[in-house]
């Protein structure tokens, strides 16, 4: 996704760190599709995303001037880090709420059965996602969405490459877990609907 070969990067967050409004312009320009893509993944709600990555920039200004440059992925790796704190602080403040079947669904055949099961799909690997932890949240973004090594993601969080390996497993596990659950709870649940009914 984001390749290590930008020699200019380390001047122009010195810049930014100076206050050069054009150079921390030039980073948000650089790198805000990756921070709202990422919003947008966890909430689906485009506004709510855009106004989250506006978030993630403000503290970008507040926080560059401890900013130690050790290549552009661990860069793009805090701003991922930030991303997930700006998250955390949102569900605090809300619930994030799923998007209504009229707001999401985009009927693509003839009875909408498509894009509801997409839809429902969705919805279960986002609320599957959010039951994670925070940190098992943020390892699986940068792995995934941040196209981050181990290595690089270990660099990021303080962990070592072992230790986000571990993460990695238990949280991929936990996912498979959770829907698992939600499945069959789905199956139960129409089993005992179709008791009620006969």
């Amino acid at each position: 996704m984001v390749a290590d070969t930008n020699a200019e990067l380390p001047s122009l967050i010195a810049r930014a760190q100076a206050g050069d409004a054009a150079a921390f312009g030039e980073l948000y320009t650089r790198y805000a599709k990756f921070i709202l893509r990422y919003m947008y993944v966890r909430t689906r709600e485009p506004e709510l995303a855009q106004d989250l990555t506006q978030e993630v920039f403000i503290r970008v200004i507040k926080g560059i001037g401890g900013l130690q440059y050790r290549g552009e992925k661990l860069f793009l790796g805090w701003l991922y880090t930030i991303a997930g704190n700006v998250l955390v602080g949102q569900a605090r403040r809300r619930q994030i709420a799923a998007s209504s079947l009229d707001d999401t669904a985009e009927v693509t055949d003839p009875h909408g059965q498509d894009a509801v099961a997409s839809l429902f799909e969705r919805l279960s690997l986002q609320h599957a996602i959010a039951q994670l932890t925070v940190e098992q949240q943020h390892v699986l973004m940068m792995k995934f969405f941040g196209d981050m090594t181990n290595q690089e993601i270990a660099a990021t969080i303080g962990k070592t490459e072992g230790a986000v390996k571990a993460l990695q497993h238990r949280a991929i596990q936990a996912l498979q877990q959770i829907l698992e659950q939600e499945s069959g709870e789905q199956l139960m649940s129409k089993a005992l609907g179709s008791a009620d009914i006969a």
